[in-house]
């Protein structure tokens, strides 16, 4: 299985975001289409590391995602230990899982995972530039 550790916050949104009032929660459309794009070219599955996943039940996750027009719902979500334990969150979600590969977005450094870790600039958000370090991380195995 292939994983996708997401946040949301920097990734799918960025700092000149505008919130459309229709919408539960606004993401970038620019980010929402590279990561389709990243989904479309790896069978992963999206587990939430966002602190946004603590404000949100299941489905109104799902509800956002589709509002938003993210091809794919969250597949699951790390634990919550606070935001500076993200590292610790995804170990423990790996955990006794046979994961053949992962990638980490975030726009906070990860510790301890740099082989599988981008960082998203959060001016920005998720941009076209990372597609190629994703592809490449999500095509290496885990071991």
């Amino acid at each position: 299985m292939k994983l996708l550790f997401l946040d949301i916050d920097g990734v799918l949104t960025s700092d000149g975001i505008k919130s459309r009032k229709e919408l539960l929660y606004t993401f970038s459309q620019s980010c929402v289409d590279v990561l389709n794009r990243i989904l479309k070219e790896n069978k992963v599955k999206i587990i939430l590391t966002s602190s946004w996943r603590t404000v949100f039940d299941a489905d109104k996750q799902n509800q956002i995602f589709k509002e938003n027009g993210v091809t794919q719902f969250p597949g699951g979500q790390t634990n919550d230990y606070g935001y500076e334990n993200r590292s610790s969150e995804i170990r423990d979600y790996m955990a006794g899982k046979k994961v053949e590969s992962f990638v980490i977005l975030d726009d906070m450094k990860i510790n301890g995972f740099d082989e599988h870790f981008v960082l998203i600039n959060p001016a920005t958000g998720l941009t076209e530039s990372v597609i190629e370090k994703v592809n490449r991380i999500l095509n290496n195995s885990c071991n």
